[in-house]
């Protein structure tokens, strides 16, 4: 379960500002991203090292996020909370989240991620090594979770 806890903290540091010396229009890019993944989320799926982990270990939990932040919550409490800093002009589309509150402050995770529709794919190493170059989990630390958007 910790394992799953963990993973799911950084699966969602898709958004934020552009990074330090970017250019106006790397920033209004930024934002205009930024705001695709405003809302709350749901886990459907998390795979790590080659392995599909159980929905049970991460059913209930949300992600939600407000500007740039977002915050890791099981019902209504929050596990974890994450600044992010967004940077759509990589291919694949990368962030780094950085952990504010919660076991693991302090951490900053190199992710890439995907937005399509009500669909967002996060891949991240959660050692924060190495930022991933593909949406794969098959070997290693290199984590892939998949989020749908909740309705309202």
């Amino acid at each position: 379960m910790r394992i799953a806890v963990v993973t799911l903290f950084y699966t969602l540091g898709p958004l934020a500002s552009g990074g330090s010396g970017a250019a106006a229009d790397d920033k209004a890019e930024a934002l205009k991203e930024l705001q695709k993944f405003q809302g709350t989320w749901t886990f459907e799926s998390i795979q790590t090292g080659g392995k599909e982990l159980p929905a049970a270990g991460f059913k209930g939990m949300t992600v939600v996020f407000e500007g740039d932040k977002y915050s890791v919550k099981m019902g209504d409490e929050v596990v974890e909370a994450v600044r992010l800093k967004l940077d759509p002009s990589q291919s694949p589309k990368a962030f780094d989240s950085t952990v504010t509150e919660g076991p693991n402050k302090g951490t900053v995770i190199l992710a890439i991620y995907e937005i399509s529709g009500d669909t967002l794919k996060v891949c991240f190493d959660p050692e924060g090594k190495k930022r991933p170059t593909e949406f794969k989990a098959e070997s290693g630390s290199q984590t892939l979770v998949v989020h749908k958007r909740v309705k309202k």
